[in-house]
């Protein structure tokens, strides 16, 4: 189970600072484990009593673990820090509780402290003692939302409805009315007339952050329900129904009751929308989960990739977690000048439900170079993943200003965002690309109804079965409650025959008498039958006393659910367990990597004490050139007439094909007329075609031909040409530095 870090998405401060560039308390939570102080990623106080630090999580979690990573140079500074967690700001939140005491930890190391699911929204680091400096390059905080209890709004909203077959028996509010009595006779379920596209609708009164929409279908004719679109949003427009789509429901059995995720969607309606002719929507129960929950920046730290890089300006500037548009000080990506439809790509490594996409726009010039872009969101890398459907169009962003934009259709699922300007003779910048998402996931089966169940004790009328047998009602005399006897720890357990990814747990309490009973009872999930699994992690703690609980339990993974109540002289009650799940996958085994293929031709020679190498790989430039050095030491220089006269001879008697062309080291200046060469040697000899270098608007690359005298001349750069390199460097001369977004495969 993937565990969020939440320190990313928080704010942190610390006793003092020493240096506000390089020392900042934010520097700690910048996603960054470089333990160079002067890579401007670590935290640094004054030399001072008891220094601290401190992130606010906006929201109170049960903490996991606490990562810390150490700087180099000094490590022991940290020796004798506490790792303290809670609520509490008293003494700046270092009188909450302690997770771990740090004995030590070595220079430029990541350690990980376990918390046990310590309770709080304050995580702070505490250096106790006289003259204390303290230093902290990265704090992650990992977390579960075990235990969050999330409400049914729609019980206190208000059901309309297309039209109404009967106003007692089927009307719009039984929908809404917390019993999930699949029998239409019951009075429990809505139902239309038989009409072109009904719809059904809940004004929650308020807009919420979605998380689910659960759906209880009728007995009889269940397929009614098939095709039906759950929609969400805060516009009236077609009765709802046009706003964006959370699902599409396919098919719930007859009498069942399924989970839709909505990944937070924000909206005040939420509709079940039937399209087609002669149709009737029957709908006998709908829930809608809420959570406070703030949607992560999921591109923080992923792989990103561009068309192509102008110097320092990598496409990774763009995810590096800061909203900073100044292009000057290197928090911007930037591609070549004057391309045909440059592009910028994040892989989110998954796909996600992309709720909102935020764009910050360089701020020290150039303002209309990103008008036109075009956000785009899929599964797809066909053409570099520019042909996935589009998200948004961006007209213009005021220069140093983030824009949020949200999709044309609704919320947007994929695993690639790709950001295009197309037209010719375009520059994208980027400064920031933050992708607001949550996992996709597809509807979820209530998967106790399969299982099998037990419990510690059982009156011969309240047996454990009952709570999934998918009859459900909070009258005990109604037969669908597990009853204990009164008795020390009382414990029920479903086995669900095969191991689940648990997403939501709801439980149906006792409505007749007795509520308050549950109160305290622990939901366990996992796989272990050690005390009858009641060791198992802990999702959730029934704190309150009331009819209905649903728990999200983020998929805690387990093959048994168990409901307990600690303690002496306890009874437990339960009138209906649901577990909503999907099947827990096993971790892919990793083949072996295949052999290495073997290395291209070449044909070499010695020229000026330099091993020179033709090489019979047809690569584009960059790539050329990250081979040479990653193989020889650079793309050839030529310093003389007689090097190069030596080498049209290599040329002309070369073992293997070549190309008309073969790449080179010559670079052009981006902004000028002025060629070099890329081993840093300087430009002592030239065979320039028509004895003239290039002029300001040819491309950047510079090639020998093969043949027509050899001469130099530029080519496109991303052309695959053979290419020379050569071995050792000149006394004294240092390379151009030359970054990509990527490093090559070796040919």
């Amino acid at each position: 189970m993937l565990l969020p870090n939440v320190a990313l998405r928080g704010k942190a401060v610390q006793s003092s600072t020493r240096d506000s560039t390089l020392g900042a308390a934010d520097n700690a939570i910048d996603g960054k484990r470089y333990p160079n102080v002067q890579s401007g990623s670590c935290s640094i106080t004054n030399e001072e009593s008891s220094p601290w630090w401190r992130v606010d999580l906006q929201h109170a979690y049960h903490i996991t673990a606490v990562m810390i990573t150490n700087r180099n140079g000094n490590p022991n500074w940290l020796d004798g820090g506490e790792i303290r967690i809670g609520d509490s700001l008293e003494n700046n939140g270092n009188n909450n509780s302690r997770c771990a005491v740090i004995s030590q930890i070595p220079s430029g190391r990541t350690y990980s402290f376990q918390c046990n699911y310590m309770a709080g929204r304050y995580v702070s680091v505490f250096l106790p003692g006289k003259k204390k400096v303290l230093s902290l390059c990265e704090v992650e905080v990992y977390t579960t939302q075990y235990g969050m209890l999330l409400p049914n709004v729609a019980l206190r909203g208000k059901a309309v409805q297309s039209s109404t077959r009967d106003s007692t028996l089927g009307a719009a509010d039984n929908a809404i009315d917390g019993k999930r009595y699949p029998n239409v006779q019951s009075g429990s379920c809505s139902i239309t007339n038989e009409e072109s596209s009904p719809w059904w609708r809940v004004d929650l009164q308020h807009a919420y952050h979605i998380t689910a929409v659960m759906i209880t279908n009728r007995n009889g004719n269940p397929n009614w329900l098939d095709g039906g679109e759950i929609r969400i949003g805060d516009s009236l427009e077609n009765n709802g129904n046009n706003n964006s789509r959370c699902a599409v429901i396919s098919q719930i059995p007859s009498g069942r009751t399924y989970s839709f995720q909505c990944n937070y969607m924000a909206g005040r309606y939420v509709s079940v929308f039937l399209p087609g002719k002669k149709k009737v929507l029957s709908l006998c129960e709908v829930e809608v989960y809420t959570t406070q929950y703030v949607l992560p920046n999921v591109a923080v730290r992923r792989d990103a990739t561009q068309s192509s890089t102008l110097s320092f300006s990598t496409a990774a500037k763009a995810i590096d977690g800061k909203q900073n548009s100044d292009y000057g000080r290197g928090f911007c990506s930037h591609t070549a000048e004057n391309e045909t439809n440059p592009w910028w790509r994040v892989d989110l490594q998954r796909t996600y439900v992309v709720t909102s996409v935020k764009i910050t726009h360089r701020g020290d010039c150039c303002s209309e170079r990103l008008d036109g872009a075009e956000i785009r969101i899929g599964n797809s890398l066909d053409n570099n993943g520019n042909n996935n459907p589009r998200c948004a169009f961006i007209s213009n962003i005021t220069a140093g200003k983030t824009y949020t934009y949200h999709c044309a259709e609704g919320n947007m699922e994929g695993r690639f965002v790709n950001v295009i300007i197309p037209g010719v003779r375009k520059t994208l910048t980027l400064c920031e690309v933050e992708v607001y998402a949550a996992p996709a996931v597809a509807p979820l089966p209530n998967v106790a109804l399969s299982g099998r169940a037990t419990q510690s004790s059982a009156l011969s009328s309240g047996p454990a079965s009952n709570p999934i047998s998918g009859h459900r009602s909070p009258n005990y005399r109604h037969g669908s409650c597990a009853h204990t006897y009164k008795q020390t720890d009382p414990w029920w357990r479903v086995d669900l025959l095969a191991v689940y990814k648990v997403s939501v747990v709801t439980i149906l309490n006792r409505g007749d008498c007795c509520s308050e009973r549950l109160v305290g009872a622990e939901i366990r999930i996992g796989n272990s039958l050690l005390n009858y699994g009641n060791n198992n992690p802990r999702c959730a703690v029934i704190s309150l006393d009331t009819l209905h609980y649903t728990f999200q339990c983020t998929d805690l993974e387990g093959r048994y659910v168990n409901v307990i109540i600690p303690g002496h002289g306890k009874i437990l009650t339960l009138c209906a367990v649901e577990v909503y799940a999907a099947v827990a996958v096993p971790e892919a085994v990793t083949p072996p990597p295949p052999p290495p293929p073997p290395p291209p031709p070449s044909v070499s020679m010695m020229l000026s004490g330099r091993n020179v190498t033709v090489v019979g790989a047809r690569l584009c430039w960059s790539d050329a050139l990250f081979y040479c050095r990653d193989h020889h030491w650079d793309l050839l220089s030529l310093g003389s007439q007689a090097d190069q006269r030596d080498l049209e001879g290599l040329l002309s008697h070369s073992p293997f094909p070549l190309t008309n062309h073969l790449w080179i080291g010559l670079r052009r200046y981006l902004m000028g007329d002025r060629w070099f060469w890329m081993s840093g040697d300087p430009m002592k000899y030239t065979k320039w075609k028509r004895s003239s270098a290039p002029p300001r608007y040819s491309s950047t690359c510079g090639s020998m031909a093969n043949g027509e005298h050899f001469v130099w001349g530029d080519q496109l750069c991303e052309q695959l040409l053979n290419f020379i390199c050569h071995s050792g460097a000149a006394g004294g001369v240092k390379r151009v530095d030359f970054y990509s977004t990527y490093r090559p495969k070796s040919p």
